[in-house]
């Protein structure tokens, strides 16, 4: 420990200390818990639609972060469809996507890497979060979720 401290400030090296004192006892730092049954999805579920707020383009040189209004929240919004238990991507080529759970959160993810779907329950709403990888960027948007119910 004397000897990081020569070249990492007092914060980080309590950091170091305490990773290193986990690792030694045999756990992990940042290991989370998987769930593949998230109790947020009901089992009679048939689609998943989300109406997006922001709109957050990300580029190595720029960010720009826009507020949608009605119209484009509607033509950009999120719609996943659920048909036996398999969850597919309708907003975005019928891709399908694997469910999973950590902590709060529950995440649907496609195959493709870069591209998720994110959301969790903040009182009585569910807020979500879609992120899609491109080659030299990404365009990210947050919005509210709502669960369609079948028979």
């Amino acid at each position: 420990m004397v000897m990081l401290r020569r070249w990492f400030p007092q914060q980080v090296v309590g950091v170091l200390g305490v990773m290193v004192c986990v690792a030694l006892r045999g756990g992990a730092v940042g290991q989370a818990q998987t769930s593949t049954e998230p109790s947020l999805i009901p089992r009679n579920a048939t689609a998943l639609e989300g109406v997006p707020a922001v709109r957050l383009d990300a580029t190595k040189k720029t960010a720009t972060r826009r507020t949608l209004d009605g119209a484009e929240a509607r033509a950009q919004g999120l719609r996943i469809r659920i048909v036996n238990g398999q969850y597919f991507w309708a907003s975005r080529e019928n891709r399908p996507l694997t469910l999973s759970a950590s902590g709060d959160f529950t995440y649907l993810s496609s195959t493709e890497p870069g591209q998720y779907v994110r959301f969790r329950r903040i009182n009585d709403r569910i807020a979500y979060v879609e992120h899609v990888d491109s080659a030299f960027g990404s365009v990210t948007y947050w919005g509210e979720l709502r669960i369609v119910l079948g028979q």
